[in-house]
């Protein structure tokens, strides 16, 4: 009896996928972009679900590289923070192959921008993250956008990556109101000023008119100098 070796046998096609939950904060609430997939292609599995921005990965790209072209492609969005969130390879998460995610997350200033949508979408809608929709969805991607909810809400508070989500200069309440959003609950608003004021990376800029008569100040968050704080040992804790 002849026994073939495990070296020799072939090994099936795997296809890579990226898919990216991006952030973005407006009107107060965070909101994420779906996309409502075509019934253009008949092979595809998933037709008239919803489903985040993404799409395999080319072989001479890296998976960022992959994340920030599908982003372009997808909806035309630019990117301010991009991180790897997880990889997803259940066995039966794509019918047609063997197919991996490797899911990010990222943040975005919003701008008034519309977004786009490629042929293989009908649609591209913003979400609130407290309203998506009920389904159809395509895949796994429900599951990654909860993932990528809790990872972003268990970073908030020790690292000050929601500052991406802000225009480059705010107030001290547009930054309570986005942490109130991501982290469910209403802070205390004096001991939040109080804390993150006394990280010293914030900078006062100008103030502007304000409903209740007295200016509001704008501030700038100093990136830099919490990369030279950061490399100290300093720990951002809000």
């Amino acid at each position: 009896m002849s026994h073939q070796n495990r070296s020799d046998q072939e090994t099936p096609p795997v296809v890579v996928h990226v898919d990216c939950v991006i952030f973005g904060f407006m009107r107060k609430a965070l909101y994420i972009p779906l996309l409502l997939r075509s019934t253009v292609d008949a092979s595809d599995p998933f037709p008239d679900c919803w489903s985040l921005p993404g799409g395999p990965m080319r072989e001479n790209e890296t998976p960022e590289e992959a994340c920030f072209r599908s982003f372009e492609e997808d909806i035309g969005l630019k990117i301010e923070y991009l991180e790897q969130l997880y990889t997803f390879g259940a066995l039966d998460r794509d019918p047609r192959a063997r197919t991996i995610s490797i899911a990010y997350f990222a943040l975005i200033q919003v701008t008034d921008k519309p977004l786009i949508w490629g042929k293989d979408a009908r649609t591209a809608q913003w979400f609130a993250i407290e309203r998506l929709p009920e389904g159809p969805w395509a895949f796994d991607h429900r599951e990654i956008i909860e993932m990528a909810i809790r990872r972003l809400r268990g970073k908030l508070s020790y690292e000050p990556i929601g500052f991406n989500l802000l225009s480059a200069e705010f107030s001290l309440p547009d930054l309570k109101a986005l942490y109130d959003v991501i982290l469910g609950k209403e802070l205390d608003r004096r001991n939040f000023y109080k804390k993150i004021k006394a990280t010293g990376l914030l900078h006062p800029t100008k103030t502007v008119p304000s409903k209740r008569g007295k200016p509001t100040q704008l501030y700038r968050f100093d990136s830099s100098r919490y990369q030279e704080l950061r490399e100290q040992g300093f720990a951002f804790e809000i």
